[in-house]
């Protein structure tokens, strides 16, 4: 204990850092949730220690330290729990998960890891209750996650925390609610143990709870259904997101392997188009690519509305330099000569491949088609024998770096790899032209 108090304030830093790539990750993906952080209290730290010595002996501090994992902590609170496998989709894409443990377990079942949590009842609890009370409800339904910071959302002097262990709780806001009376009225040592009634009544409000979740999916499904039907605005992203999962359920797509990606940044930039609405994006996401786990869902309907159009092109740019960089939304900040030069790289680049996409356009057309992709468009140009199997090769290149760039992945790019891609997207558009009798 006088270890741990000493380092309190760095399991305290540790578990904020989490929430706070929690929130964001959530946040761009659409997910409606609480995130809450905290470094486990001394007193609770204590008495954990006391309760699990009397069943396991510890014999030294290391031995402490590799059986408790949640030192620091973040509780997700979702408002929908039908949205549980999305946020577990995004934990695991964002996080190096250790272990994960859902809950209610099958009755019997041991936990090799040894992961325990304030809501799993000590023994001694569970005999009392097994004698007195026999449990109607499921009792915690959650899934914890044991997870450790990426370096890539790190700087430099958070570096450190990369080897510390987080626990990520993920539950509906209503069994957080629960879990919580329910663990402060079980261990209360001190307090004496449970009345049969009282356990009793804690079941019924599980009971409760669960009600309350289907009413809370039922309330998921009532929305869904008002945004998919209305012509006025999505007010938010997170409609924007809810109207895209439903739209993609309904064309037989399973949202547990599909990345909606920076939904928050599709949403500005249409907002700004004057396009955040069902009938302006439900066509786009009905003709989407289904590689979503390499190409996100938002990227590609942001690629789809952008195509030939370098205004619309500058625009999504401008929402997603403001959603990396908020201070700089009403902010007259100066960049360096490198940031010129880069700026000035990216948009001779764009340019270029603005008119491409253009002039691809236009000789495609394939029949049935309402918005067909770029890379659908390569295809079909590839069958049809008007690109040949190098420049449809060196056109999927210039492609992913100009994914790179117009998403926000490019700061690695140097001014000179754009202006030399610029040149070979311009010979590209000559040769083209060319082959096609055009001046």
């Amino acid at each position: 204990m006088t270890e741990y108090e000493r380092q309190f304030d760095f399991w305290e830093a540790v578990a904020t850092t989490a929430r706070g790539i929690m929130e964001a990750e959530l946040s761009s993906a659409g997910l409606r949730a609480i995130a809450t952080s905290r470094a486990k209290s001394m007193d609770r730290l204590e008495q954990k220690l006391r309760d699990r010595h009397r069943r396991r002996h510890y014999r030294s501090a290391q031995e402490i330290s590799q059986d408790i994992a949640d030192l620091a902590g973040v509780r997700v609170a979702l408002y929908f729990p039908g949205q549980m496998e999305e946020a577990e989709r995004v934990i695991r894409d964002t996080f190096d998960v250790r272990h994960m443990r859902a809950f209610p377990q099958p009755e019997g079942l041991a936990d090799p890891e040894g992961i325990d949590s304030h809501q799993s009842l000590t023994r001694e609890v569970q005999l009392d209750e097994a004698r007195n009370h026999r449990r109607r409800f499921s009792g915690y339904g959650a899934r914890h996650f044991r997870v450790l910071l990426p370096a890539q959302h790190l700087s430099a002097g958070q570096a450190r925390y990369a080897s510390a262990l987080v626990e990520i709780q993920v539950a509906s806001v209503l069994m957080h609610a629960w879990s919580e009376v329910e663990h402060d009225l079980v261990y209360k040592p001190l307090e004496g143990r449970l009345s049969p009634s009282e356990y009793a009544l804690l079941d019924q409000l599980n009971g409760l709870v669960l009600a309350g979740e289907i009413a809370l999916e039922q309330l998921q499904q009532a929305g869904d259904a008002r945004i998919a039907n209305a012509e006025s605005p999505f007010r938010d992203h997170y409609e924007l997101a809810d109207f895209i999962r439903k739209r993609l359920a309904g064309l037989g797509v399973d949202l547990t392997d599909a990345s909606l990606g920076r939904t928050d940044v599709l949403f500005d930039y249409l907002a700004e188009q004057h396009l955040a609405t069902a009938s302006s994006v439900g066509p786009y996401v009905d003709v989407l690519e289904k590689d979503f786990e390499r190409r996100p869902v938002a990227d590609q309907l942001a690629d789809l509305m952008l195509s030939g159009s370098r205004e619309r092109y500058g625009a999504y740019r401008k929402a997603m330099s403001a959603a990396r960089h908020p201070a700089r939304r009403s902010s007259t900040m100066v960049g360096t000569s490198e940031d010129a030069r880069r700026k000035r790289a990216v948009g001779e680049f764009v340019t270029q491949w603005v008119l491409l996409e253009s002039l691809l356009q236009e000789i495609a057309e394939p029949e049935g088609t309402t918005h067909p992709s770029f890379a659908g468009q390569l295809r079909t140009l590839r069958q049809q024998g008007v690109l040949s199997a190098e420049q449809f090769m060196d056109l999927n290149l210039l492609r992913d770096l100009r994914n790179r760039v117009v998403h926000g992945k490019s700061q690695d790019i140097s001014p000179e790899r754009l202006r030399d891609a610029a040149r070979q997207v311009r010979d590209m558009l000559a040769d083209i032209s060319a082959g096609r009798g055009e001046v």
